[in-house]
């Protein structure tokens, strides 16, 4: 029997073979900006938080300090939904924490990821809170 067109019948499944893996290897990127960009959210998050002794004012501040880092053009993660948490310290030198969690959507494949968080906690220095 002749063997004429064998390479080309491999050649093409592999071809095949090679964009799918390209393609799940290229879907898994918008993961690690999503969670790249919720670390970076967090700590903003709990450091803005233990730098305030007013409660009330530290968690806005932290709050608006963990939404500007994931506004900022270079997350890059515009298929990610974002949910921001911040527990402010219950008083001098009490603990406060600020969680960012990611669920990202992906556009190219038909896949869907469920909730992920990132959770720093800070604690208000003593000297910090006598400003």
């Amino acid at each position: 029997k002749s063997e004429k067109g064998q390479a080309l019948v491999e050649t093409a499944i592999m071809s095949v073979l090679a964009v799918l893996l390209l393609a799940g290897m290229l879907s898994l990127i918008p993961l690690g900006r999503a969670r790249t960009a919720a670390t970076s959210a967090a700590l903003a998050c709990a450091e803005f938080l233990s730098q305030n002794p007013d409660p009330v004012q530290a968690r806005q501040v932290a709050y608006n300090a963990a939404e500007a880092t994931l506004k900022s053009g270079w997350s890059g993660t515009g298929t990610a939904d974002y949910s921001i948490s911040v527990a402010p310290p219950g008083g001098i030198g009490q603990p406060g924490t600020c969680q960012v969690s990611w669920k990202v959507t992906m556009n190219f494949l038909p896949l869907s990821f469920g909730w992920s968080s990132e959770r720093f906690t800070s604690r208000s220095e003593k000297w910090k809170a006598k400003w």
